[in-house]
């Protein structure tokens, strides 16, 4: 048996309730594309270094982790007298709720590896949360490929999986969809690109449309109606650009001003910024030639950035007279971090965001057991195994109808509920930025109406 102190008690690890199962972690495929790996994880953590850069060369020297330690220890678990240690030929294992986690845990870049392993981690500690013993957890090496992917989905499947998690890239979340909509397995992924949902292929994740649309209805609730974007041409980037153009458009306002830039050199920021600060002067001289008659250049400006990007944009439209007391600065979940809090430029900026109230005790326990800080998408680990065993526990409906449930889901990250295209729908609160904090303004809801969008 494998111990885990923590929990005030050793919290005891049966084989049984949980089998890993490390698909190809002794070599790792090279990706086709060199940078379709970093790409991808950009859309998830868009934070990190900008497309076209190496994701090693501007990050630690690869982080030891805990993950083989466990893979270890659970490898050489003795399984209770007189069970297999072959799960498929295992009898006592038909009666499980068998659910697969897919991760990278050998992936060639650190920053993913790292992920992987806290999200491990997060599972284990919803495992022993849920303190059910008919649940067989396996888990899976994705090597954060394509490859890795769909051997690690086909290894889920010949253990007879109900339910897969993972992965978290896109292209390997369309790999393992294939060869899991062949057997009609559902899968509750962590990509952040809508495009690789369907039903079936459901996303836990924050894909940024869902942030602009709760941002831009709040707007729009306070008469907010002329729009200005700055944001960089990056995917990430143009996906928030098209859906910030529609949300504006739907709530009965519209797009004034628009500008894009390339990489997150300052240098690179500064003309587009100019061209949009240049265009409220004009507009705020103009009024007051008319003596205060006649509409601003526009109400609020999207600046898309997070990290030092954004601590460099944002002071630019300031610098070029913009003034933020007249004009609201608007955000991406990408705002929340304490650097942000600190840059004058953005006192009274808002954006949309999971609400932190709800991941008190996770992080609590996670730490105290773990020693260290979850990763950013461990919380989403946990709540899909979670989800995973409320949605598996009734015979009498299908797994997809019950992911699909009406009413949703609420977890560490708020609530959620699934359409039957496998996008998220997510309950975000509106944080603003004011005298060095984050203050909700607008919480996130409790419960959804009782109709899909």
């Amino acid at each position: 048996m494998a111990k885990f102190k923590g929990f005030g008690h050793p919290v005891t690890l049966l084989l049984c309730l949980f089998v890993l199962i490390v698909s190809g972690c002794t070599t790792v495929p090279t990706p086709q594309n060199g940078n379709m790996e970093q790409e991808e994880y950009l859309e998830i953590l868009p934070e990190g270094p900008t497309e076209g850069t190496a994701l090693e060369d501007q990050l630690p020297q690869p982080i030891e982790t805990n993950t083989k330690k466990f893979i270890d220890k659970l490898n050489q678990t003795e399984p209770p007298q007189g069970v297999s240690q072959d799960p498929i030929a295992n009898p006592p294992y038909n009666d499980k709720r068998k659910i697969s986690l897919l991760l990278p845990f050998s992936s060639k870049s650190s920053r993913l590896r790292e992920e992987a392993a806290s999200m491990l981690k997060a599972a284990e500690l919803a495992i022993f949360d849920l303190n059910k013993d008919d649940i067989l957890l396996s888990v899976h090496d994705t090597s954060g490929t394509t490859q890795g992917a769909e051997k690690a989905t086909k290894s889920a499947i010949d253990m007879g999986a109900d339910l897969i998690i993972g992965p978290i890239l896109a292209n390997s979340v369309k790999i393992s969809s294939a060869k899991a909509k062949q057997y009609n397995v559902p899968i509750i992924a962590f990509s952040s690109d809508i495009k690789v949902a369907s039903k079936g292929i459901y996303l836990l994740s924050f894909p940024p449309e869902s942030e602009i649309n709760r941002l831009v209805n709040y707007a729009a609730s306070k008469r907010l109606k002329r729009y200005a974007y700055l944001g960089p041409e990056s995917r990430y980037g143009l996906r928030v650009q098209k859906e910030f153009v529609d949300a504006v458009i739907n709530n009965g306002g519209e797009i004034t001003g628009s500008e894009t830039y390339t990489g997150n050199d300052i240098a690179e920021m500064q003309e587009p910024a100019k061209k949009l600060a240049d265009f409220y002067v004009k507009g705020v001289k103009k009024i007051r030639k008319n003596n205060g008659r006649g509409l601003m250049s526009y109400d609020a400006i999207l600046l898309p950035e997070g990290g030092t990007s954004l601590l460099s944009l944002a002071p630019l439209l300031p610098y070029f007279d913009v003034d933020p007391t007249k004009v609201q600065f608007l955000g991406t979940s990408l705002w929340k971090n304490e650097e942000t809090v600190r840059e004058p430029a953005l006192n009274g900026g808002i954006f949309a965001a999971a609400d932190d109230k709800n991941k008190v005790k996770f992080l609590s326990d996670y730490e105290k057991i773990f020693a260290e800080e979850p990763s950013r998408l461990a919380p989403l680990a946990y709540d899909a195994l979670t989800i995973s065993e409320t949605v598996t526990k009734n015979s009498l409906s299908s797994i997809i109808e019950n992911i699909e449930r009406i009413e949703g889901f609420y977890g560490i990250d708020g609530l959620v509920r699934f359409g039957n295209d496998g996008i998220p729908e997510r309950g975000l609160a509106i944080y603003k930025i004011e005298n060095g904090r984050f203050k909700v303004i607008s919480p996130a809801p409790k419960s959804f109406s009782l109709e899909l969008n």
